[in-house]
Order: structure tokens, then C-alpha cells, then sequence
């Protein structure tokens, strides 16, 4: 690689990178009612997280595996987002329940989707809401 080559691509990494950082933040995904509704799962365990459930407080039973065929594999996340019938009936608390690989299963309760982002599992015996 000759010396204006490498030149060349260094002021045109350098010039993306600038762009990069003078572009605007993304905008939150909110709601009609300004409210953001959605909750990154994140696995700080070294255990794959198989299955995901999310319902409104005032539903009863799980409902669907809301990973369907996807897994959050140890150190990666996801952003789930309740279904588009939950979000239209206006809840902030959802009830929530991880399921491992290992068969583990964490549930939290009341988890407030309006005040609250992340979803992080420490361990295969807890994941906190911050």
C-alpha cells in the first residue's frame, strides 16, 4: 500500500468517524401517550437465555415465548417490545419471566416498562430492573 493510499483511507475513516459522532441520538421508541414501552434483556450470566415472557399485570397466564426461535446468548441483549394490543391498553407494570438453558427460571413482577430500560440477569437466580 503506497504512502497517498494509505493517506486516503485514513482521512476517509477519519471523515466517517466525524459524521458518526455529529449525527444526531437515535429518538426513543415512545407511544401515543409519550410513554416508552420496551425493556432490553441483557445476559450477564454465562447461560443462554432460551425463553422470554411479558404480559400486563392484569393478564393472566404467560402467553407466547416472545423470543420465538431467537436466544440471548451469555454477554449479548435483545430489546423486546410488548405486543401492539398490550401497548394500546396503556400499562407501564408488566409481569416477566426468563427461562435459561439450564432450566432455570427468574419472574419479576410489576416491572414498570415507563420508568424503567433494562432487564439485566446477573445470575441464573436474578435479573434486576434499572
Amino acid at each position: 500500500m503506497t504512502f497517498k493510499t494509505l493517506l486516503g483511507a485514513t482521512a476517509a475513516t477519519i471523515a466517517l468517524a466525524a459524521g458518526l459522532l455529529a449525527a444526531p441520538p437515535a429518538v426513543a421508541q415512545t407511544d401515543r401517550d409519550g410513554q416508552q414501552r420496551w425493556i432490553n434483556i441483557v445476559n450477564r450470566t454465562g447461560v443462554t437465555i432460551r425463553e422470554f415472557y411479558m404480559t400486563d399485570v392484569d393478564t393472566r397466564g404467560w402467553g407466547d415465548d416472545r423470543l420465538g426461535q431467537n436466544v440471548i446468548e451469555p454477554g449479548q441483549a435483545l430489546r423486546v417490545v410488548p405486543t401492539p394490543r398490550q401497548r394500546t391498553r396503556g400499562y407501564c407494570q408488566y409481569d416477566m419471566k426468563i427461562v435459561f438453558a439450564n432450566e432455570r427460571t427468574v419472574e419479576r413482577r410489576g416491572v414498570n416498562l415507563c420508568q424503567t430500560s433494562n432487564l439485566v440477569c446477573g445470575s441464573t437466580n436474578s435479573c434486576s430492573a434499572n
